[in-house]
């Protein structure tokens, strides 16, 4: 491995270390604190840490700023972006729409409220994905396809380091009584597809905020469906049909658009 190379790994790793501690740092801060709800400061440095260490990387650790991927490149690229917005909402609206027609799902829909109260989350989603992507699509991932592995392997190394980041906060976003022996294998799985459909549009558009703008209407068009209720997925059926990563439904239809965009790129990926 040449010295630029050995240097790359040896950053990639630090990052990594610092994003799978963080989590459990701040839950310790939480817990010293007796604070430990939503929007703790131990929830504020899991975010953070992240994006401060990849800057710490390329400010003084040789990285640079070539690969960040913070130009919108907007034009040329009109197909990723509208793709970027519609992906979530459509994902959801066959799943719930599978999920009413089988009897697993209810709903009590209202579009005025809904949209109401989509429009309270999407900036608050748009603004924490921001800090989120730029940390995985805007480092980790480049700086792992820099080094010329394999990309589908790429994708999977930064879905499991990137899913094992949301370990230590995962109880207080999840409402299930379903064991977490169960659910974070599914999980896992679903944050995987996701890195795969997301690190495609990546290479596409040699932007991260393709990504930024599907992880934020994700967050925003499906918890908003979940956690006002929206829909209620029958206990029973939840693994299957809640149409957030977990849910088998999702775990199936994201993956098989990540594989798809995969297969439609050729060559050493770069967004240099």
């Amino acid at each position: 491995m040449k010295t630029g190379e050995s240097k790359t790994l040896r950053n990639a790793i630090i990052f990594s270390i610092v994003a799978l501690s963080c989590g459990w740092i701040g839950r310790l801060v939480d817990l010293e604190a007796g604070r430990d709800e939503n929007g703790s400061l131990g929830q504020l440095i899991w975010l953070v840490s992240p994006l401060l260490c990849m800057v710490v990387l390329r400010v003084w650790a040789g990285d640079g700023w070539r690969d960040f991927g913070f130009k919108p490149r907007i034009k040329g690229n009109g197909f990723p972006y509208l793709f970027s917005i519609l992906f979530f909402p459509l994902l959801a609206t066959v799943i719930v729409g599978i999920g009413l027609g089988s009897g697993w799902t209810d709903a009590s829909l209202s579009s005025s409220s809904y949209l109401a109260a989509f429009g309270m989350a999407i900036l608050p989603s748009l603004i924490k994905n921001i800090f989120e992507e730029f940390a995985w699509r805007g480092y980790l991932a480049p700086r792992l396809f820099s080094l010329g592995y394999n990309r589908f392997l790429v994708h999977i190394a930064v879905g499991v380091i990137w899913g094992a980041w949301h370990f230590p906060y995962l109880f207080i976003f999840v409402d299930t009584a379903e064991s977490m022996f169960t659910y974070i294998p599914r999980m896992m799985l679903g944050v995987i597809a996701m890195a795969v459909l997301y690190g495609e549009l990546l290479l596409m558009t040699r932007s991260v905020w393709p990504a930024v703008v599907m992880h934020a209407m994700g967050n925003a068009f499906i918890d908003t469906l979940i956690l006002k209720k929206f829909i209620l997925v029958h206990e029973e059926f939840a693994y299957v049909a809640m149409p957030s990563p977990e849910g088998i439904l999702a775990i199936a239809l994201t993956g098989l658009c990540g594989l798809w965009m995969y297969k439609r790129r050729k060559g050493t990926p770069s967004i240099a």
